[in-house]
This record gives structure tokens, sequence and C-alpha cells, in this order.
């Protein structure tokens, strides 16, 4: 049964809102609006990804939790890409470089991708899914089997 559209938005908290907007805006996130506390500052801003998914950032983070590879919880965004190489390119010329070196080659499932961090170091996946990768071919078997 499938109840639920898509994913809707993502919430970050972060240290420092005007790095962060600034970062985001260079992504191509542009802010949808506010909310303000009653004192008139910013308490949620709200930066469309999509017309379906959004991002909301949350100022005046103060404690980053220690992550790892085996830390549970959220460990990282993915942002899914036409062109992963355009994307980059795009991406340097605003100031934006990859966190880890990039792979030559596709990953075990198929996909090219790479890696980007947010000021606050939250890790940001950059996907280029290939038309033979492992998860639409899981889709489209999901989509054969009686519901």
């Amino acid at each position: 049964m499938d109840l639920f559209k898509h994913l809707g938005h993502i919430a970050l908290r972060v240290a420092d809102l005007d790095a962060s907007l600034a970062f985001y805006n260079k992504l191509g996130f542009r802010e949808m609006t506010r909310l303000l506390n009653d004192k008139g500052e910013a308490w949620i801003v709200y930066l469309r990804i999509n017309d379906d998914q959004y991002l909301e950032l949350f100022p005046k983070g103060v404690d980053r939790p220690e992550t790892g590879p085996n830390s549970i919880g959220i460990f990282h965004i993915c942002l899914t890409v036409e062109n992963i190489d355009t994307t980059f390119a795009e991406l340097a010329k605003v100031g934006i470089y990859p966190s880890k070196p990039r792979p030559e080659k596709p990953g075990i499932d198929h996909n090219r991708g790479g890696w980007i961090e947010d000021p606050d170091g939250t890790q940001i996946e950059v996907m280029e899914m290939a038309p033979n990768c492992i998860q639409f071919q899981a889709i489209e078997r999901l989509r054969k089997e009686p519901a």
C-alpha cells in the first residue's frame, strides 16, 4: 500500500543562518518564506528544492552531535541530478567543491556520484542515476508485484 506521495521536506538546525542561506542559494534553493518568532527573528526559513520538496532551516544551532560511519540517525542527504559532470562544473563556478574525491567509475549501484558539505558539515551526496541502476530495477520489480 502506497500511503505517501514523496518526501516533503528535510529540516536542518544550522549554526549560522546567513552562511547556510548563502550556501543553499548557490545550489539553487530559493527562499520560499519564513516564520518569525515573537521577537521578529527567523524561526524557520523555507527553501524550495522543487515544487513538492523543500528544506527547512532552523537557526541558532549550537551543538553538533558526534557522527561517524556507524552512528544511528540521518547519515546524509542525497540530491539527484541529470549530469554529474555538469553539476560539479556549475558548483565550482559558485565556489562549491567536492568534499571527497569523486570516484572515476560508477558505484556498485551503477550510479555516478560525489559529495559536498554545507557550512555545518552536513554531508550531501550528489548522484546521477543511471538508467540501469539497482534502484530503478527494484522499483520495476515492485511495480510488477501484486499489491
